[in-house]
């Protein structure tokens, strides 16, 4: 288990220095692989079944989505998209529309009108690149874990872990937008500390690829959030602040329950089965 923990933590703080230089969000893939590479990297050795053989349904997925980036520069799509980010965050700004020119105008209405069509492609980009980190987190350390404490205890475990696992992002002003912020990483570990459980959930149910669903639609609605709502105070008004983390204690607690309840009945049934001496 050291190999899965050397290579998906050293990875993000290997590269902290490089993305204080350049900016995060470019390194984003990678850093949300590295908890992928670390599993397979201790697969090998411990389970063989999270061997590249569990990347197959993922390889054309993402060679179709690598092909549409390529493809749409030379379409004149990114620029468009890139002017649709810009007025969003400019009313995100709240720049009154009086303020800015009549053609300018027109496009706010017209990317308005496109925005519906934006949260579905948001929710399926996300779902690839979140897969790196449910692989990870998911299919390995939670079931590895779970041999242990318990999938019930187990994922409130890698949830305190995965959240601390963003600190060097954290620390470089994602999702609380201030750097070298110490508490971004109590925040971000407390809200994955209540949402692992329902993930879990999700996971034992619809495989690693529910959980990166849900896990990209997560991603895709707070990225919505940030640009339309104010985010201060971030420690509250936040979808990983403190009104994120009430939000998802429901499902956890409803998650965290059927676990428990599962791993008893599991056990009564062992305990039926087990010849008397």
């Amino acid at each position: 288990m050291w190999r899965f923990f050397a290579v998906a933590f050293g990875i993000p703080w290997l590269l902290m220095p490089v993305m204080y230089h350049t900016g995060y969000a470019q390194w984003a893939l990678l850093v949300m692989f590295a908890p992928a590479m670390g599993a397979l990297v201790a697969g090998f050795r411990e389970r063989p079944e999270l061997q590249l053989s569990a990347f197959k349904p993922f390889f054309y997925p993402l060679l179709w989505v690598g092909a549409a980036l390529a493809v749409a520069p030379l379409l004149g799509v990114r620029p468009a998209f890139g002017e649709s980010l810009r007025l969003v965050l400019a009313r995100s700004l709240n720049v009154l529309p009086d303020e800015l020119p009549e053609e300018v105008v027109e496009l706010v209405e017209v990317q308005n009108l496109l925005m519906p069509l934006a949260v579905p492609m948001a929710l399926l980009v996300n779902t690839f690149v979140a897969f790196g980190e449910e692989y990870g987190w998911r299919s390995y350390l939670t079931p590895a874990l779970a041999r242990r404490l318990g999938w019930a205890k187990a994922s409130v475990a890698v949830g305190v872990l995965w959240g601390v696992w963003h600190a060097p992002v954290l620390l470089l002003g994602h999702n609380y937008f201030y750097k070298f912020w110490p508490p971004s990483v109590l925040l971000m570990a407390a809200f994955c500390a209540a949402a692992s459980p329902f993930f879990t959930y999700v996971y034992l149910r619809h495989g690693v690829w529910g959980a990166a669903a849900l896990h990209g639609g997560v991603n895709a609605f707070a990225g919505l959030y940030y640009l339309l709502y104010p985010p201060e105070p971030v420690w509250l008004s936040n979808p990983a602040g403190l009104a994120g983390t009430l939000a998802w204690l429901p499902l956890s607690l409803y998650a965290y329950s059927k676990l428990r309840r599962a791993a008893k009945e599991s056990s009564a049934s062992a305990d039926v089965s087990t010849p008397g001496t």
